[in-house]
Order: C-alpha cells, then sequence, then structure tokens
C-alpha cells in the first residue's frame, strides 16, 4: 500500500494552483477587507429600488460584492479540503463564511422590496436593455409575485427559517450520533460494527451469510427507532406543506418545482414512463444475481457487482489523457479546455492526510473551476476524472459565455454534463476493449438502476408520502412502512422482499430535503439521450449540446435543455434513455450468457 502523504511533502506539480485566486494570505486579507466595506455599503441603497437608477447601481454592488465573495470562499475552502488539519485554513474558512452570512443579511432587503413594487414597473425593467443582465431575476420576481405574502406576513414566515430545519438535524444526529448498530463478522471472518458509511459494502459482500447479517442488524436497528424517525420525517413533510400553502401553491411538489419552471406533469411523467421499464429493472437484477451464482435473488443481493475480470489501472495523467482522447467526438476545443484544466494545475488529483474524501468541481467565476479528486488507479477513479470534467466544462463554458449574474445553472441540469461524459467514455472503451465489454456493459446499466430507477422510486414514495399529510393522513411508521413496502415491490416484482425492506426509507437523508432526487432520474435520462444523438449525428448535434453548455443560467432548465434538442416537457427523453436501457440490456445478457 502507498504511504499517504502530509499536505507539506505532495510536489506542487501535482496540486491545485490557488495562487490563480489569490497569490498569497496577505492579498486574501485585502480582498476581505474591501469585501466587509462592500457588503456593508449594501444596505444604503434600502428603500431606494422604486427609482430605476438606483436599482441597477444596486444590482451591479451586489454582483462585484458577490465576485469577490466568491474568490474569497473558494481560496479558503480549496485550501481547507486538501489540508483541513491546518488552523490558518480553518479560520480563512470560518470568516469567509461569516462575511458570507453577513452579506446575505445587508442584501436581504432587495428580494421583498423589489416583490412589493408595481408589476408594471418590474414588467418595465425586464425590457430594459440595461437591466439584460439581472433579465432572469426580474422575471423570477415576476413569477413569484401570486406566492408573495404581505411584507409583514413574509416576514414572519421568514422566522420560521430554523426550525425549518429541525427535522433535518434531529434525523442527522440521531442516524450518525445516537443510533449504535451490531458487530457482525465480515468476509474475512472478521469482527466489525455495521455503521452508516460501512453498510452498503458489507451489502457487497460475496457471502451472503454477511450480505443478511448487515441486512438484519442494520435495518432492524433502524427498526428499533420507527415511532421516531416517522414523527421527524412527518415533522419535516408538514413543514413542506406549511410553506406550500403559505406560498398559495396548489401542492407541495408544485412549491418545490416552481423555482426551476417546472410542470408537475414532468415529475408525474418520469415515474409513468419508468413503470413501463420495471420488468427490465428485474431481468437486470436477475442476471447479475445469475452471474454471481444466486439461484433466489432477494433485496440483499442487489448490491453484490458480478466478477466479470476487467480493470484499467493506469497512473493519473496516463488515464486523463485516456479519458480526453475518448471524448474526442465533443471537438477539438472541449478536448483543449481539458489539457488546459491537467496543465494550467486546476486539478489536485492524489489523496493525502487531511484531505477531504470524495471529488467535486467548484466553479469561481472570473477564474477557472477546481476540481478535487482521490484518485486510485481503476476504471472508476478514470469515470470519477470524466464525470468531474463534465461538470468542469460546463461551468466553464456558462461562465465564458454568460455574465456573472447569469452563469450560475440549476441543480436540475447540474449532472447532465457530468453524465454525458460518463457515458461517452464508457461507451468508446467498450469499442476499444471488446474483453471489457461485459464489466462496462454492467456499470452503464447499473448507473440506469440507481439513478433512474431507484432515485424515480425515491420520487414516487415523496410525492405518495406528501399526498398523505395533504389529505390529512397520519405519516405513522406503519403507515410509511407500508408505503414503501408496496413500492419496493413494484419496482422488483420478481425478486424476493425481506419484511425489513419496509424500512429501507429511513436510511434516506436526502427524504428532508423533498423533491429533489427526481433530478438526478432526469438529468441521467437527458445525458442519455444526449449522448446517444452525440454518437449517431456528430457535429451538428455536439454544436447543439455546447450551445446548452454555454447558456448557463441565462434559461431556466428546460428551456437551456431544448437548445441540446432535449424536450423534457414531453417524455420523449425519458422514453429514449429507458429505450437505449433495453438494447444495452439485452446486449448485457446476451455477452454474458456463457457465464455461469
Amino acid at each position: 500500500m502507498a504511504e499517504i502523504l502530509k499536505r507539506s511533502e505532495v510536489p506542487v506539480a501535482d496540486t491545485w494552483n490557488t495562487d490563480d485566486l489569490f497569490e498569497s494570505i496577505e492579498a486574501w486579507e485585502a480582498a476581505y477587507a474591501k469585501a466587509d466595506e462592500m457588503a456593508a455599503s449594501i444596505g444604503s441603497w434600502q428603500g431606494k429600488l422604486s427609482d430605476r437608477d438606483n436599482l441597477l447601481s444596486a444590482l451591479k454592488a451586489v454582483t462585484e460584492a458577490e465576485l469577490l465573495l466568491g474568490r474569497i470562499y473558494s481560496y479558503a475552502s480549496r485550501n481547507h479540503d486538501v489540508d483541513s488539519g491546518n488552523p490558518t485554513f480553518q479560520a480563512l474558512t470560518a470568516r469567509a463564511h461569516s462575511l458570507y452570512v453577513q452579506f446575505s443579511m445587508q442584501s436581504a432587503f432587495i428580494r421583498p422590496e423589489l416583490l412589493a413594487a408595481d408589476s408594471a414597473y418590474l414588467e418595465s425593467l425586464a425590457n430594459d436593455p440595461d437591466f439584460a443582465d439581472y433579465s432572469m431575476h426580474l422575471d423570477d420576481m415576476l413569477r413569484s409575485r401570486a406566492h408573495t405574502l404581505s411584507a409583514e406576513m413574509e416576514q414572519l414566515v421568514a422566522m420560521t427559517g430554523e426550525m425549518s430545519s429541525g427535522a433535518n438535524n434531529i434525523y442527522g444526529m440521531l442516524s450518525t450520533v445516537d443510533m449504535k448498530f451490531p458487530t457482525i463478522k465480515n468476509e474475512d471472518g472478521e469482527k466489525v460494527q455495521i455503521t452508516q458509511s460501512g453498510f452498503v459494502p458489507l451489502m457487497m459482500s460475496q457471502k451472503k451469510k454477511v450480505r443478511r447479517a448487515a441486512f438484519e442488524g442494520y435495518y432492524n436497528t433502524l427498526k428499533s427507532f420507527e415511532n421516531t424517525i416517522a414523527a421527524t420525517y412527518q415533522t419535516s413533510v408538514k413543514g413542506d406543506v406549511f410553506y406550500s400553502r403559505a406560498g398559495k401553491f396548489g401542492s407541495s411538489l408544485e412549491a418545490s418545482l416552481f423555482p426551476d419552471n417546472i410542470p408537475v406533469s414532468l415529475y408525474d411523467n418520469l415515474i409513468n414512463a419508468v413503470h413501463n421499464h420495471l420488468d427490465g429493472l428485474n431481468r437486470l437484477v436477475k442476471i447479475n444475481a445469475r452471474l454471481n451464482g444466486i439461484k433466489k435473488p432477494s433485496m440483499t443481493d442487489v448490491y453484490v457487482t458480478p466478477k466479470l475480470g476487467f480493470d484499467i489501472e493506469l497512473p493519473f495523467r496516463e488515464a486523463y489523457d485516456l479519458m480526453t482522447d475518448c471524448l474526442s467526438v465533443l471537438g477539438e476545443d472541449y478536448q483543449a479546455v481539458l489539457r488546459r484544466a491537467v496543465n494550467e494545475r486546476w486539478i489536485d488529483p492524489y489523496e493525502n492526510e487531511g484531505k477531504r474524501s470524495g471529488a467535486y468541481s467548484a466553479g469561481t467565476y472570473g477564474v477557472h473551476p477546481y476540481v478535487l479528486l482521490n484518485y486510485k488507479p481503476n476504471l472508476d477513479s478514470l469515470l470519477t476524472i470524466a464525470h468531474e470534467m463534465g461538470h468542469s466544462l460546463h461551468t466553464y463554458l456558462s461562465d465564458a459565455n454568460q455574465p456573472a449574474s447569469k452563469a450560475g445553472y440549476s441543480l436540475f441540469v447540474a449532472e447532465v454534463a457530468s453524465t454525458v461524459n460518463e457515458v461517452l467514455v464508457i461507451l468508446e472503451l467498450m469499442e476499444r476493449h471488446p474483453e471489457g465489454e461485459a464489466f462496462l456493459l454492467y456499470t452503464l446499466l447499473d448507473g440506469f438502476r440507481t439513478t433512474v430507477f431507484r432515485q424515480t422510486m425515491f420520487a414516487e414514495f415523496e410525492r405518495e408520502s406528501h399526498r398523505m399529510a395533504e389529505s390529512g393522513k397520519p405519516l405513522t411508521a406503519q403507515a410509511l412502512n407500508e408505503a414503501y413496502a408496496a413500492l419496493n415491490a413494484k419496482y422488483y416484482a420478481a425478486i424476493e422482499q425481506p419484511e425489513l425492506i419496509a424500512c429501507e426509507w429511513m436510511r434516506i437523508p436526502h427524504f428532508y430535503r423533498a423533491f429533489y432526487v427526481y433530478k438526478y432520474a432526469t438529468g441521467f435520462s437527458a445525458a442519455m439521450a444526449i449522448a446517444s444523438k452525440i454518437r449517431e449525428e456528430g457535429a451538428p448535434m455536439v454544436a447543439k449540446y455546447k450551445q446548452f453548455l454555454s447558456a448557463g443560467g441565462s434559461l431556466y432548465p428546460l428551456d437551456a435543455l431544448k437548445l441540446a434538442d432535449v424536450d423534457m416537457t414531453t417524455g420523449e427523453p425519458v422514453e429514449r434513455a429507458l429505450a437505449e436501457f433495453e438494447k444495452l440490456l439485452d446486449r448485457y445478457e446476451k455477452v454474458t450468457s456463457d457465464m455461469k
């Protein structure tokens, strides 16, 4: 096992270059002092926004402050994330966060003041060329007016903000701190305690005895807290219902979709489309079970990866170059930015002591994205590079083509570019490595299982639980268990259903941030549609795709995706993606027919 270096021992060439943000801590301190003054001055515009020129000046001042704050926070966070034990960067990060909070408080008057303004005034601004950079903000204001209360009532609702996070905080403390799981024997016969992070690795064991022990130990523990968790979740759902009704929406779902301008029909269409392909999901699980030597698959078996004997083990730079080469279909200009990223040290590739786990891409307008990795020489890490660079190129092109006020894009589209990259790389690797076809197909199909089918099932559970609350039905542990068990039996009809699977909803923290997991399913579906069209149509489709990447937040998400020839208001992209799933599944079944 390679020794994990201290941050000070990592060669500079293998680190990201935060000097692109600030050349020194002294420069950061000077910027901090300036941003502090800028934040304090924002309040001077309060009560003056009914004047066009004052409003324009205020919006420009806010944008300028946000840009500087972005650099300040990025410098502190990027350095802290690779050296979390460093007290200097701990302090800088805390101060940057505090300054953000101060700025948010100082500028909080702008939205309610504009919402209270005359509609004709806002409409005139939306059509004013001088306000072109802020047209999306103004349109949001106009859309929001129908859901805005009096100033006094809005202030009262805002005061409930801290209470609204209570259920999530309670669940977090209960599930990660107070809840103690039993000890079982792992694959090597060693005693290990089940933990939240260690549960899935145990469920991936090749030994059924280990999987069953982990399954029963984990879910029996959850079940012992079922009434507390149900009461906590009910509180969260009732909060969603309260805010939707206070905002004069027809349902919690409608309220949640409103910021992205998404119709409820899209959510319902996703669920209906996935229902039409559940036979394929069950076929996939049964093929995997056969490859794993399991005759009667159960929900305890779905995490087990078939041993298909393929991997790609390359040093980071070779893996990066392979990924770049696999994306040649996106054009030389796209590849040129990928090369810049690695040559100009936008990326921090290797693990070191005190470095944050996982991977991410973080944008800073006016600089470039930064990419954190913890690279290992395997296919999973190679695909992680492709994924994070997809995010990075989306951010890069958005920032290059949009003003700061329109560069940020919605979570609804955030996973599209990253998934397009992954899919294109996998499909290209299949052509280059026929010996790895089975494993690469498994990887892609498992993405469908976990991202489209599983997240849609979660989305359906959220819809059901909120409908229950909105109709006055109590969300007891029994009611929630029954609802979840029925859904799981619908999605995995051909798979054995252990009674304890009814408790799975209790382990999903995403449910405390309602109605966002569906975006993973729609994003994956849109990405599959785009990737297949790119491979079929070539350059013309690539040009459309880059228009989408360059749109940033200048359009609502559905309108941005239409630039890439993907109309999510119809069921076509999801159906196209699921049809691709069926084709890949047929291919997977054929390729693995002689195995086990």
